[in-house]
């Protein structure tokens, strides 16, 4: 194994060739547990798994039956000195450790930071914002596995799934999304599902308290997760909060809450603004329920109003002390946590990432390990989105990621490339762009 390979400094200008080469040298520093005269380097069956997914092949097969130029592309712009069959690549990639893959998020945040991204997505007194939501990447009505969620259907039929927790930088009028942390969300966690995933979501905290501890972070989640324990945990951490809140399930509170209203500790204000009406309510210091009646939150309702007369409704617990300024603040950074269902798995579902389409179940880790490939393709290209200004005239010139991603691919598969950077040049050119 390629153990001595130094980490390169990164350039000014973000590129595909650059991030690749990283990535590569990252996937040479993994264990391999094979015999040592395997046949094929681990390095390139991880690569070439990475790279199905950043050229957003449809399936393992469509990925296998390549041109002889995408033999050599492969080799010129990932790296891949040896490609194998469908099946090998199956059967090596199962036996990949996933915590080795999820490692890498903590290296990838580093990056950030010394691009300067962290600072631009620091929010509300210099928090950084991360949603957690859980997403389910395998679903089966026939293979499954003893780790597989099992779910009855209402006509009786079972289908077994694997599901993992997302934690992903977010920030309000962001584009770009960063994958922060996942964890997978298993049958042994519990008999419920709600019990899964908030025993993968104490598992996920854990962690990223290992590699995040000294950041000021502010979790947001749905409501699943406004509980006792799971607030005593981001709080432990020295982080904040921001989570959904439902009245249906937590009686106590909202009793309360409504029971404060003619008192002076109940604030309200509105405004209207294009159109739209705002209105808030916040009170300070309640007890989380009866259970937790020592642990004290903050509440605030805000109800939205549209030109049509449509209201909307919206609650939170948090730990940020209210008042008209915070509560405007907390309101976006609430409504944020919808950017993990529409950046993040919309995105891998519908823009040619195929995120529920099965590419594969294996005995033991298969289906999480290529889940993590893609969230890392995924990371790849929102950096690229972001840095990379001759990505940004290509994109703007197709209009949309899909016809990006066709032409890229197409072009791909019947043109010899030496770099990514030739390859935009080429694309630029078809699109009537012109590239610095």
């Amino acid at each position: 194994m390629e153990n001595n390979t130094q980490e390169l400094e990164l350039p000014q200008g973000v590129t595909p060739d650059f991030l690749l080469s990283q990535l590569r040298q990252r996937f040479n520093k993994l264990s391999d547990h094979r015999a040592s005269n395997s046949s094929f380097h681990l390095t390139d069956m991880l690569m070439s798994g990475f790279a199905m997914f950043s050229l957003k092949y449809a399936s393992l097969l469509q990925f296998e039956t390549q041109t002889e130029v995408e033999r050599v592309n492969l080799h010129q712009l990932y790296g891949i000195k040896q490609l194998c069959t469908d099946s090998q690549m199956r059967k090596v990639l199962d036996l990949v450790n996933p915590n080795d893959l999820k490692a890498m998020y903590a290296e990838n945040f580093q990056q950030l930071q010394r691009l300067g991204i962290t600072e631009a997505y620091r929010s509300y007194r210099d928090y950084l914002i991360v949603a957690i939501d859980g997403v389910t990447h395998f679903e089966s009505k026939k293979v499954n596995c003893p780790c597989c969620l099992v779910k009855t259907h209402k006509e009786a039929s079972i289908s077994y799934s694997h599901s993992m927790l997302c934690a992903m930088l977010v920030k309000p009028g962001q584009k770009e999304v960063f994958v922060m942390g996942t964890e997978p969300i298993l049958c042994q966690d519990g008999q419920e599902k709600n019990d899964c995933e908030r025993s993968a979501s104490k598992r996920l905290l854990d962690e990223m308290a290992l590699h995040y501890q000294d950041e000021k972070l502010l979790i947001t989640e749905d409501a699943l997760y406004s509980t006792g324990p799971n607030i005593t945990q981001i709080t432990e951490n020295n982080w904040s909060y921001v989570l959904g809140i439902k009245p249906e399930g937590n009686k106590t509170l909202f009793k309360c809450f409504d029971e404060q209203q003619p008192s002076h500790r109940a604030k309200k204000f509105a405004y209207v603004e294009k159109g739209v009406n705002h209105q808030f309510k916040y009170v300070n210091n309640l007890p989380l329920n009866g259970t937790n009646a020592q642990l004290r939150v903050n509440v605030l309702l805000y109800e939205q109003t549209d030109k049509q007369g449509k209201t909307t409704k919206f609650s939170w617990v948090t730990n940020l002390v209210l008042d008209r300024k915070s509560a405007l603040e907390v309101m976006k950074i609430g409504r944020s946590r919808w950017k993990i269902e529409n950046e993040t798995f919309n995105t891998l579902k519908n823009q040619g990432y195929q995120f529920e389409h099965n590419y594969g179940h294996g005995k033991k880790n298969l289906s999480t390990v290529l889940a993590y490939l893609m969230l890392l393709a995924f990371h790849t290209d929102q950096l690229i989105q972001r840095c990379n200004p001759s990505f940004q005239k290509i994109w703007k010139a197709a209009k949309t990621k899909t016809k990006l991603w066709q032409t890229q691919r197409a072009l791909f598969m019947v043109h010899i490339f030496l770099s990514f950077q030739q390859l935009y040049y080429t694309m630029a050119a078809l699109f009537k762009v012109k590239l610095e």
